[in-house]
């Protein structure tokens, strides 16, 4: 069967009007159907429930007095109704009181209690419940049921019809379509029989007859247009053949004496494709290689095997010294090798080459180097190569060196050959600038890699220091009574024994060292300022510190898993005390420790050493002190032993954060020291940490904490942690001093202005700095506005964040960094005392240097 864009025009025609009439006339059909259908189950409802009214107004007494023979009787009239198949009447309970059946007979079921009051139509019939009043109220309720077959009968009629309207609508279009289809068919078959003549006869005289104005008649005379032309350059199309024929005669005498001169250049041609193809496998090898001396060596070899070179040699040319580098070597003959007193890496005076013209962009060719008197030429002839071509190699206008070729005889080049040579310097000088290129590019790369690391470390440790902010005043709040308390204990008389008090001081000494890591978490690899606070440090005592506290980790819970480590430590009797931060490098050895008891899962032996270096000679002074720790775990690959300072890299998956190592690596940098790491799989892991010995005079811990005799005063305590609060009150109450609390801002300056009405004012007021509703800096500001002699000292977890970011309060006289110490409270209180008589100047004051 035909495809429908294959048939006929005509055929095409009549089908698109007859697809056309029939889908408009079926549209047509099915909307009048459907309306009429919905107008005729309408009015079906209607007359149903008109005659359910009659029967409701008829069966009122019926239902009232429960006469089910006269309810019957008013039913039965209902046989009248041939599409009505059963109704009923329920009287008010909804008890069915009497019923009626039509043809089906009695296996008609029927409801067992009344619906509300609907017409419905249901698969087959129609149902519909009437409820029946009497003066209003309600007595009972009718129900018709009614079968479909009149809605069956009207739709069959309507398809019969529209059946026969189609076909008699179709058979009056198909006649009316065959009729109008010429007016546009016949003008088409006849410009196509018009065509078909036109293209098997080929006379091009013949026209088509135009049959109206329309589209159809302006094509046919652009047809005829068309075939007019087509004649008139056949007409001439003939001329021009008669003409070619005569010159055809004219150039074929020509052409004989051409083609002798077609067959010499033939040759030539011949002879310059086997260069260009030589220019390619050289091009080819060339770029094949990444490296300059490799493409020098490859083209000469290239030239050498191909081109019959004697000769060949790269120079590049020096612009500050004018001379010439060779960079590649090529000599065919050994011989010649051995005589030639130049080699790859010697230099030429470019003056002496005779080379000059290379300079601006021109190739030079020695046709016999005995003429020539340039000092080099000479030396080519003397050994016995006498032609020779210098071609300039340059890369964007600049003269960078120069290729020299040569061969035995003279005139040994033809133009071909230099034209070639200088075709093969542009490629060679690409290549080469290509390499440099890469390899520039190359720096630049790593260059930027090694700077996006650098950036990418750089935020790791801004957010780092971000969220040591955010938890500092938390973490220094929960710090405080834990330290406070400690050094009070030990600061008073409580009986107890020696072993208590060492206990109680690694105590102190851990809540200092937790404070200190949480100050350090945002300066974390900070250059240790020059005005930094350093200690006179024993390394000896504090490596004996970390073992002992340590001991739960590296001996009580691997032995609870039936693991042992053992800690053994070779401490140096002569080594010197070192000037540094003892939290720092408390905190830097303990995470070594804790490294290497990671590192040994099944056991092993750590070792904690030190030594002095420099002192080889009993009157030199040391100038090195080395702490080592090392273990016997499972060591460490190379890859992981370069990056395992790097901040947030760890090998413990989820145990670690990546920040112990980096930590140490940070303590070193900012006590001018060194690390060094020796690690193989399988063998163990040696920290080494060198540390510069400085000359700093030795300062007694203790005496720095002897209490600053001044007079009893009036203070002011507000804080919202009651920890804090006790632990300041008890510390200043020991000092004599009279001290009253309040839990917030607001109350903190009602109490400031009862104690001013009595006239006995507070002399001193310590506020914290985070409260809720009224903060630090708001108690400060009101204070200041009442009484601006009274100083204000704030005590606040962000004390060292508020000074390196310049953000220290105006009204505040001083500020104190939790977790606060006995000894910064009594020189605070001894600085305000004294500065009441003088000058006052605001001074910040912290448990830990920088925090």
């Amino acid at each position: 069967m035909p495809k429908f864009q294959d048939i006929s025009i005509k055929r095409k025609l009549t089908a698109i009007i007859m697809i056309a009439s029939t889908v408009a006339l079926l549209l047509v059909s099915a909307g009048f159907v459907t309306y009429d259908l919905a107008t005729f189950r309408k009015t079906m409802t209607d007359d149903l429930s008109t005659l359910a009214e009659i029967i409701g107004n008829q069966s009122t007494a019926a239902l009232t007095y429960g006469d089910k023979s006269a309810a019957k009787e008013i039913l039965a009239a209902l046989s009248a109704k041939k599409h009505v198949v059963a109704a009923a009447l329920y009287d008010r309970e909804g008890h069915l009181l009497a019923s009626y059946s039509g043809p089906a007979g009695p296996a008609i079921t029927f409801p067992d209690h009344p619906d509300r009051e609907i017409a419905r139509f249901d698969r087959n019939a129609l149902v519909l419940f009437h409820e029946i009043r009497l003066d209003g109220d309600f007595v009972g309720t009718v129900y018709l049921k009614s079968d479909l077959l009149a809605i069956n009968e009207r739709f069959e009629r309507y398809a019969a019809i529209i059946l026969l309207f189609m076909l008699a609508s179709l058979a009056a279009t198909l006649f009316l379509s065959a009729f109008l289809q010429r007016v546009i068919s016949r003008p088409i078959f006849h410009l196509a029989e018009t065509a078909r003549s036109v293209s098997g006869e080929k006379n091009y005289s013949l026209r088509a007859v135009k049959h109206g104005g329309d589209e159809l008649g302006q094509l046919t005379d652009r047809f005829n247009e068309m075939l007019g032309q087509i004649q008139r350059r056949d007409s001439e199309l003939q001329q021009a053949h008669d003409k070619l024929e005569i010159r055809v005669a004219e150039r074929t005498k020509d052409l004989r004496a051409e083609i002798t001169e077609h067959q010499r250049t033939g040759s030539e041609l011949r002879r310059q494709f086997v260069r260009i193809s030589l220019l390619n496998q050289v091009t080819q090898a060339i770029s094949e290689r990444q490296d300059t001396d490799s493409i020098f060596h490859v083209m000469l070899r290239q030239l050498e095997d191909h081109m019959g070179l004697d000769l060949g040699l790269v120079a590049l040319f020096d612009v500050r010294t004018q001379n010439l580098n060779v960079a590649a070597l090529g000599i065919k003959d050994p011989l010649l090798a051995a005589v030639f007193d130049l080699h790859e890496g010697g230099l030429l005076s470019f003056k002496e080459t005779g080379f000059a013209l290379c300079e601006q962009r021109q190739t030079v060719y020695f046709a016999d180097t005995l003429t020539e008197a340039a000092p080099f030429l000479k030396k080519l002839a003397e050994t016995g190569w006498r032609s020779a071509v210098a071609v300039p190699l340059m890369v964007e206008e600049t003269f960078f060196g120069v290729l020299v070729s040569a061969r035995l005889k003279a005139n040994g080049f033809n133009s071909g050959d230099c034209e070639f040579l200088r075709m093969l310097s542009e490629h060679v000088a690409l290549a080469a600038h290509q390499e440099r290129l890469h390899k520039n590019l190359e720096k630049a790369y790593n260059e930027l890699r090694q700077t996006q690391a650098t950036v990418l470390q750089q935020e790791r440790l801004k957010a780092l220091g971000q969220m040591a902010s955010g938890i500092a005043h938390d973490v220094n709040n929960a710090l405080s009574p834990v330290v406070g308390f400690s050094e009070m204990i030990l600061n008073g008389e409580y009986g107890l024994n020696v072993e208590g008090k060492k206990y109680l001081k690694y105590i102190r000494t851990a809540g200092d060292d937790i404070a200190h890591i949480v100050a350090r978490l945002r300066e974390f690899y900070r250059v240790r300022e020059e005005n930094e606070p350093l200690q006179p440090l024993n390394f000896n005592t504090l490596a004996e510190q970390v073992v002992d506290m340590t001991r739960p980790r590296w001996r009580d819970i691997p032995q609870s898993k039936g693991v042992t480590i053992e800690v053994q430590t070779d401490l140096a009797p002569d080594l010197p005390k070192l000037a540094g931060i003892e939290s720092e490098i408390r905190e830097a050895l303990t995470n070594l420790v804790l490294n290497a008891v990671d590192a040994m899962p099944d056991g092993g032996k750590i070792t904690l050493r030190t030594r002095v270096l420099g002192n080889e000679n009993e009157d030199e002074y040391p100038t090195q002190a080395v702490v080592e720790v090392s273990d016997t775990g499972i060591g460490m690959n190379e890859e992981t032993r370069k990056r395992c300072l790097e901040p947030f890299f760890s090998t413990k998956g989820k145990r670690g954060t990546g920040l112990g190592l980096a930590m140490v690596y940070g303590v070193i940098e900012r006590h001018q020291g060194n690390i060094e790491i020796q690690s193989e799989p399988g063998q163990g892991t040696t920290f080494r940490l060198f540390f510069p010995v400085r000359t700093k005079p030795d300062q007694d811990r203790e005496a720095e904490e002897k209490n600053v005799a001044i007079e009893p005063l009036q203070i002011l305590c507000i804080d919202d942690e009651p920890l804090l609060r006790e632990l300041i009150k008890q510390i200043l109450e020991r000092d004599g001093h009279e001290v009253e609390v309040s839990d917030n801002g607001q109350s903190g300056l009602d109490d400031f202005r009862i104690a001013r009405e009595r006239g006995r004012p507070f002399d001193v007021v310590i506020t914290d700095l985070g409260m809720p509703y009224l903060d630090g800096r708001q108690v400060a500001r009101a204070l200041k506005q009442e009484s601006p002699t009274t100083p204000v000292i704030m005590l606040t977890g962000w004390g060292a964040f508020m000074k390196e970011d310049g953000d220290l309060p105006a009204q505040v006289d001083g500020i104190i960094s939790k977790p606060p110490r006995v000894r910064e409270l009594r020189e605070a209180l001894s600085r305000l005392h004294f500065a009441r008589r003088g000058a006052r100047k605001p001074f910040i004051k912290s448990s830990l240097a920088g925090g």
